[in-house]
């Protein structure tokens, strides 16, 4: 029954404090997934209480390809729509857990060994540098500064 995490993120039964199961993370992964192609999440709005409202009531919006240059597939807006279930138990996941979300076309080109391996190269690594996440991170821990301890790990 708690409400926490960050508010872009949660299900509609956590804003409606109706008690939540797994399946909240389900939910999670619709917005990451959708924010990561999109650059903003599915229900976005600068008032919390509209965020809260647009979460609880609002459909998706996928926004037009071409004016704004975003490519997505049709199995991204799919797996979104049913992760993003506002009824948490017709959500992607909410039956047989990870084995439906893996299963949905979605994640087809993705080698699940290779991933849980950690052998599949990222498509992009950003560049790290002393220099660079020094000038993000300014806190020091005992003797190291924390980009030091992030550099040398």
């Amino acid at each position: 029954m708690s409400f926490c995490g960050t508010p872009e993120y949660l299900a509609p039964e956590m804003v409606k404090q109706e008690g939540h199961d797994k399946t909240v993370d389900w939910w999670s992964l619709g917005v990451l997934i959708y924010e990561m192609t999109i650059g903003v999440t599915p229900f976005f709005s600068k008032s919390r209480m509209a965020l809260i409202n647009n979460i609880k009531k609002e459909e998706v919006i996928f926004p037009d390809k071409k004016k704004y240059k975003i490519d997505y597939s049709d199995n991204f807006v799919d797996i979104v729509l049913k992760l993003l279930a506002k009824d948490k138990s017709k959500r992607l996941g909410s039956i047989n857990d990870i084995e439906d979300v893996i299963s949905h076309p979605y994640f087809a080109s993705l080698n699940i060994e290779e991933l849980l391996k950690k052998s599949i190269t990222p498509p992009y690594m950003p560049e790290i540098s002393k220099d660079h996440i020094g000038s993000y991170i300014k806190l020091k821990t005992d003797t190291k500064s924390v980009s030091d301890t992030m550099i040398s790990s």
